[in-house]
C-alpha cells in the first residue's frame, strides 16, 4: 500500500465528513487507506463516519488521549509506505495527494513534505516555522510583546518574510498536513506521547532533521485548513496546552538546565501579561461601551475573562507545575 492516511478528531463531525468527502473526491490513483482515530467525541462522530464511510478504518477511544497518541494507535494499525497525518479541518484539493507522494518517490533524501496550506477565504495560511527559541517564545507569549521586545527573533521564528510561491527546505512544516516515509518513523520513533497537544510536529520535524533528512514545502499541493475547530472550543485551557509543551520541547532539545534558567523569566512573565491584559482589557472595554462599539466590547470582554480565569485557576500550574 502506498498511503496512510490519518486523521485524529475530537468533537468535530462537521469539519472531518468535509474532509473525507474530500478524499473521496481526490483519491489518488494508488492504494491508500483512511484511518480515524476519534478521542473520545460526544457529537456522535464514530457512528456517523462508520455509517457514511465504510471503508474508513475508525479507532474509537474511550478518552481523549491527545493528538500524539491518538497518531502512534494508527501508526500501529496502518500499512502505508507513506504516512500523510491530516487535520480533520481540512479540504484537499485536486491532485494534492499525487503532488506530494511523487515528490517522495523522486526526492529519496527528502523525510518529509508538507502542502501550501489556504484560509476558508482562499489567502496563503502561514504554515512554516524555524524551531523554537527563548527569544521569540519571551515575545510570543509573556509581557515582553506588549513591551515590543524580541520582536525581530519572533518575525525570524515565524518566517514572516517567506515565499510560500516557492518550493524549498524549511525546518517545521504545520501538522494540519504533514507526509513522512514510514521507514523513517521506524527509524527514529513515532510522535512523542509527552505532547499531548502542540508542538508534536516541530519535535517530529526536529527529530527528522537530526536523523540527516530533508523537510520540504510544496507549494503546487495544496489543502484548505479552517484551524482551530478543536482547540478554540476550550482557549484558556488549550494556551496551558501550549506552555506546557512549548517547554517540554525545549527541555527535551535545549536542555534542562537552560530550560530552567530560561523559566526563571518566562513564567513570572506570561503571569504579567495577563495582569497587563486585564487593564488594558478593562479600558478598552469601557472606551467601546462609550462608542457604543459592540464588537470591540465583546473582544475585550473575552479578553478579560480569559486572563482572569487564568490567574484565577491555572497560575499556581504555569508557575509552578509546566
Amino acid at each position: 500500500m502506498k498511503l496512510s492516511i490519518i486523521i485524529v478528531s475530537w468533537n468535530v463531525l462537521g469539519e472531518l465528513t468535509k474532509c473525507l468527502r474530500s478524499i473521496e473526491e481526490y483519491q489518488p490513483s494508488y492504494r491508500y487507506e483512511t484511518i480515524v482515530v476519534d478521542n473520545a467525541s460526544t457529537d456522535g462522530t464514530v457512528v456517523a463516519i462508520k455509517k457514511e464511510f465504510p471503508q474508513v478504518v475508525v479507532v474509537a477511544n474511550n478518552e481523549n488521549l491527545g493528538f500524539a497518541a491518538a497518531n502512534n494507535t494508527a501508526i500501529e494499525r496502518s500499512k502505508g509506505e507513506y504516512i500523510l497525518f491530516l487535520n480533520p479541518d481540512t479540504i484537499l484539493h485536486s491532485n494534492s495527494l499525487e503532488i506530494l507522494v511523487r515528490f517522495m518517490d523522486n526526492n529519496k533524501d527528502v523525510g518529509a513534505c508538507g502542502p501550501k496550506l489556504l484560509n476558508d477565504d482562499g489567502t496563503t495560511q502561514r504554515s512554516v516555522r524555524r524551531f523554537p527559541d527563548f527569544c521569540s517564545a519571551l515575545h510570543r507569549n509573556t509581557i515582553f510583546r506588549t513591551l515590543r521586545l524580541f520582536r525581530k527573533q519572533y518575525h525570524r521564528y515565524r518566517m514572516l518574510d517567506f515565499s510560500y510561491d516557492r518550493q524549498i527546505d524549511v525546518d517545521i512544516l504545520m501538522g494540519a498536513a504533514l507526509m513522512t516515509r514510514r521507514y523513517i518513523i521506524d527509524e527514529i520513533g513515532a510522535m512523542d506521547e509527552s505532547f499531548f497537544m502542540y508542538y508534536e510536529e516541530a519535535d517530529l520535524c526536529y527529530r527528522i532533521k537530526q536523523a540527516g533528512w530533508h523537510i520540504t514545502f510544496i507549494p503546487t499541493a495544496v489543502v484548505t485548513h479552517l484551524g482551530g475547530q478543536s482547540s478554540g472550543q476550550i482557549p484558556v485551557r488549550t494556551r496551558i496546552r501550549m506552555l506546557k509543551s512549548l517547554l517540554i520541547f525545549f527541555r527535551k532539545h535545549r536542555g534542562k538546565f537552560s530550560t530552567g534558567i530560561f523559566n526563571c523569566v518566562f513564567k513570572p512573565a506570561v503571569i504579567l501579561r495577563d495582569i497587563c491584559n486585564i487593564a488594558t482589557g478593562s479600558i478598552v472595554y469601557i472606551l467601546a461601551t462609550v462608542v457604543l462599539n459592540k464588537r470591540q466590547r465583546q473582544k475585550s470582554a473575552a479578553k478579560i475573562k480569559n486572563s482572569a480565569i487564568l490567574l484565577s485557576k491555572y497560575s499556581w500550574q504555569v508557575l509552578f507545575r509546566i
